[in-house]
């Protein structure tokens, strides 16, 4: 992971250095960086989000207790020695049912979940991505970098508490 890392800072390191004489290396570039992660979950879009995927989490949740519940006092009803041997392996078979359900439940609402934060993330980064650029834009940066992938830079040049009002503002 480390190793990826630093050959993404390398090819941004030669890209910039390919692009910088082209750009005219006369102090005239104005470079910015954005912490995309922040402005994505510490926006009122994001929060939003994050907010309707735990909703959706919890109601899952509840659902699993009741299930895991339900569960637990069929297995009551099989540790009760008063069973006949018939009644005892039906509630077996019954139990082993269950069991997979759950299994099979808590894998679902866990793809769900995934599903959902991927397809709502997708959207939110959309729009932030137009965010950004049309600051770039309006501002005259010559780049604006995602702060992943640098190793220094000085707080004067974070774009990232402009870029979370400006996406809170965006219509979109």
């Amino acid at each position: 992971m480390e190793r990826k890392r630093i050959c993404k800072v390398v090819l941004l390191g030669a890209a910039l250095a390919l692009f910088l004489p082209s750009v005219g290396w006369s102090g005239g570039m104005k470079v910015g960086y954005v912490n995309i992660r922040k402005a994505l979950w510490e926006s009122k879009k994001g929060k939003a989000v994050k907010k309707e995927i735990e909703a959706r989490g919890a109601a899952l949740d509840k659902i699993f207790k009741q299930k895991q519940e339900e569960l637990r006092k069929l297995k009551e009803s099989l540790d009760k020695k008063i069973l006949s041997e018939k009644a005892r392996k039906e509630k077996e078979k019954e139990y082993q049912k269950k069991l997979k359900e759950l299994d099979r439940f808590v894998k679902d609402s866990r793809d769900e979940l995934r599903q959902m934060e991927r397809e709502k993330t997708t959207k939110l980064l959309k729009v932030l991505e137009k965010v950004v650029k049309k600051i770039g834009k309006e501002k005259g940066y010559t780049l604006i970098l995602e702060s992943g992938f640098i190793l220094y830079a000085p707080d004067s040049i974070d774009l990232t508490d402009e870029v979370i009002k400006a996406f809170d503002a965006a219509k979109e």
